[in-house]
């Protein structure tokens, strides 16, 4: 397979992510809950969404936070499931006293859709009380090329938290999706890169599937046909000669899974080379390398 020059991918990057007309609206990013009464015990799923509102977005940054008595409601888990936003270079991460959401995410090539969901967390109520969520020092960016801030509306939620009377039924309203999840992971590509401010200059390859029922729980990776190891997203080479082979497989919340191998072999019998997902797993890369530096890169 020929691989795509510096100069080629950035001549697709600019094709694709192309300046979008800038309008004078506000996008609004706002929490949806699954329940907004729940009892002592009971699990139930709190949606971080946004609209557009008529503009062209690529990326949000931010966070998500909970007021109330604590340990009224903790966070389980969280949840990429039906997430419209590709490029996540922070992942929704909890603080360290378990209050705050952190979480920067985008689209690469912009996006202008209500109500889509950027991610989901899982709570489960383990006091009587009460717990708003809300959206906090939330920035939304304008998919114009120049990373112009958009104006924002933030809108919470306020959960009520009764206590577990004798007779009820504990519910777990996030067990009650993923359980009916019976459908693997999409098809997904694997893209080799290598760049110096990164993992020491040693090779790497960046892979992300989609799971739109319970969202990927994690991938498994076996290089050279070795013992497996547990992976995010990304995978250094412990061989860096250049003649690795792997195999990367994507497991669901649910147990369903999905492998790919790199490097990608094709026979006249095999399907045929989609190379529109590579390009776009390649500008994804790309993307995620420059928001790396800008956020992460002292």
């Amino acid at each position: 397979m020929k691989r795509l020059t510096c100069k080629n991918i950035l001549v697709i990057a600019v094709s694709i992510l192309g300046i979008a007309p800038i309008h004078a609206f506000a996008a609004t990013v706002y929490i949806e809950s699954s329940r907004n009464t729940i009892s002592v015990g009971d699990t139930a799923v709190i949606s971080v969404k946004i609209n557009a509102d008529a503009a062209v977005l690529n990326s949000v940054e931010g966070d998500i936070t909970f007021k109330g008595n604590p340990g009224d409601l903790i966070i389980k888990e969280f949840s990429l499931a039906s997430s419209s936003f590709g490029l996540w270079p922070r992942t929704p991460s909890l603080s360290t006293d378990g209050h705050t959401v952190s979480f920067v995410g985008g689209v690469p090539g912009g996006f202008s859709i209500e109500g889509t969901t950027m991610f989901k967390i899982i709570v489960q109520a383990t006091k009587a009380g009460s717990v708003s969520v809300d959206p906090s020092t939330i920035s939304v960016y304008l998919n114009d090329g120049s990373g112009t801030k958009a104006p924002v509306i933030i809108k919470g939620v306020y959960i009520k938290i009764d206590p577990k009377s004798s007779n009820s039924v504990t519910s777990n309203d996030w067990l009650d999706m993923i359980s009916t999840d019976r459908i693997s992971p999409e098809p997904f590509s694997i893209v080799d890169g290598q760049d110096n401010s990164l993992f020491s200059g040693k090779k790497f390859v960046y892979f992300t599937a989609v799971d739109n029922q319970s969202g990927i729980d994690h991938y498994d990776v076996s290089e050279d046909g070795g013992p497996v190891v547990r992976s995010g997203s990304t995978y250094v080479f412990q061989d860096q000669s250049g003649n690795a082979t792997l195999n990367v497989t994507a497991y669901d919340k649910a147990g369903n899974k999905r492998s790919a191998t790199y490097p990608l072999v094709h026979t006249l019998e095999s399907q045929p080379i989609h190379w529109y997902r590579i390009i776009i797993a390649v500008i994804i890369l790309l993307l995620a390398v420059g928001i790396y530096k800008r956020y992460f890169k002292k």
